[in-house]
C-alpha cells in the first residue's frame, strides 16, 4: 500500500468521499465500479475535460493523478471501449468520459480525437472498519441510494434526465 496525492476526483466517485490523499493497492479487481489512480500521459485540445465530484469541470493535462472508475462505455460520439479483464501497475488504460469511466478504448470518433492515455497507479482503498488498517478497493455505486427518502422541492417540479446520449444537454440542465 503506498500513499498517493491525486489532482482529481472524477464525478463518478463522487459519493465516496475521498480526499486528494489516497492509498493504493497493486491488487487490480478489474470489475465495473472499482475506483482506480492513473496518471495521464498525453495533452488534448479537444474533449479534454473531467467533471470533478463538485460538479466543476476542469481541464485534464499530462502528468495529472486522476481517479476513475474502471467500466464499458458505448458512445457515437465520443469513446467506446470495454473493461479490462486483467490490471497491473504500470499497464495502460483509456479515460472514456468526463465522467471519470476508465476502460480499453476501442472505437473513438474522429471529432474529439483520440483518448486520453493513462498510466494505471493502482487501485483506490478505502478503511471501513473502524480501527483496522485493512484497506478494500473503493467502488463507486457501491452504497445503494435510498428509494424512500423524501424530497423537499418546495413544489419545484423534478426532471429527470436519464441514459440520454452525450451532448444531450445533462450537464447544462
Amino acid at each position: 500500500m503506498k500513499t498517493v496525492v491525486v489532482d482529481k476526483i472524477a464525478s463518478i466517485a463522487q459519493h465516496n468521499n475521498l480526499t486528494s490523499e489516497v492509498r493504493l493497492s497493486t491488487d487490480i479487481p478489474c470489475e465495473e465500479g472499482v475506483l482506480i489512480a492513473v496518471r495521464v500521459l498525453n495533452n488534448k485540445s479537444r474533449y479534454n475535460q473531467l467533471e470533478l465530484t463538485s460538479g466543476r469541470m476542469a481541464t485534464v493535462t499530462m502528468g495529472d493523478v486522476i481517479v476513475g472508475a474502471l467500466g464499458h462505455r458505448n458512445a457515437l460520439r465520443g469513446y467506446s471501449g470495454h473493461l479490462p479483464t486483467e490490471l497491473a501497475v504500470g499497464d495502460h488504460v483509456q479515460l472514456l468520459n468526463i465522467g471519470g469511466v476508465i476502460g480499453i478504448c476501442d472505437s473513438a470518433n474522429p471529432a474529439v480525437g483520440t483518448p486520453f492515455e493513462c498510466e494505471v497507479l493502482g487501485t483506490v482503498l478505502e478503511f471501513p472498519y473502524l480501527g483496522e488498517r485493512i484497506g478494500v478497493p473503493a467502488r463507486s455505486g457501491f452504497s445503494k441510494l435510498d428509494v424512500d427518502a423524501s424530497l423537499e422541492t418546495a413544489g419545484v417540479p423534478v426532471i429527470a434526465l436519464a441514459g440520454t446520449c452525450m451532448d444531450s444537454g445533462k450537464t447544462a440542465a
